[in-house]
């Protein structure tokens, strides 16, 4: 799923004949720029997603563009809350040729209320486990509870996570599980279970 793989704020499209065109990049911040690529087959739109996430104990902001499938588009506003502080704010935006020179994406705001549902948490990277007596309260309008493994690859980079917390109904109406690849970023989902998140005893 493309809001693990970092994520996105400014994206150009172009296209020519029967071919679409996206630009790509990837980068830290909320800015970036790339080169044209032409998009696979099964890629109908482009995409540009920005991220905020505070997964290795800072804050850290991404951006990504690309070529996806327009399935996954509905995503829009996004939160994962994984306890301990870890947690994920996402938004992307489809579009096509000229809209995506003025599309710009903003990461939802920080919620801190929270909403009185609860969920199992873990974020552990292997060969770390998750701590099965770990809750994490929601807040907003997180009512889900994920579970989920997932195995990134980037180059010779390979890393195994597992992912359990409070989401947005987004996140579970987007998230399944298989193979994905985004500007030479493999995601493996091996596991991916959504459940109505429960109410504080």
């Amino acid at each position: 799923m493309q809001i693990l793989l970092g994520a996105l704020v400014c994206l150009f499209l172009a296209t020519s004949g029967n071919a679409l065109y996206c630009e790509v990049c990837t980068s830290f911040g909320t800015s970036c720029t790339g080169s044209l690529q032409t998009c696979k087959d099964g890629n109908d739109t482009c995409i540009i997603a920005v991220a905020e996430n505070t997964l290795v104990g800072q804050t850290l902001q991404t951006i990504t563009k690309g070529c996806v499938s327009s399935s996954i588009c509905k995503a829009g506003l996004t939160s994962m809350n994984f306890g301990q502080g870890k947690k994920i704010r996402s938004s992307t935006i489809c579009c096509v040729g000229e809209a995506c020179r003025t599309a710009v994406p903003q990461i939802p705001p920080l919620i801190s209320q929270t909403n009185g549902k609860q969920c199992p948490a873990c974020y552990a990277v292997s060969p770390s486990s998750c701590n099965e007596d770990e809750i994490v309260e929601c807040v907003g309008s997180e009512d889900s509870c994920l579970d989920m493994a997932v195995t990134v690859t980037y180059g010779t980079f390979v890393v195994k996570t597992l992912q359990k917390g409070c989401v947005t109904k987004s996140v579970c109406d987007d998230i399944k599980t298989g193979e994905t690849e985004m500007n030479e970023v493999h995601s493996f989902i091996t596991k991916a279970t959504c459940t109505a998140a429960s109410s504080l005893a």
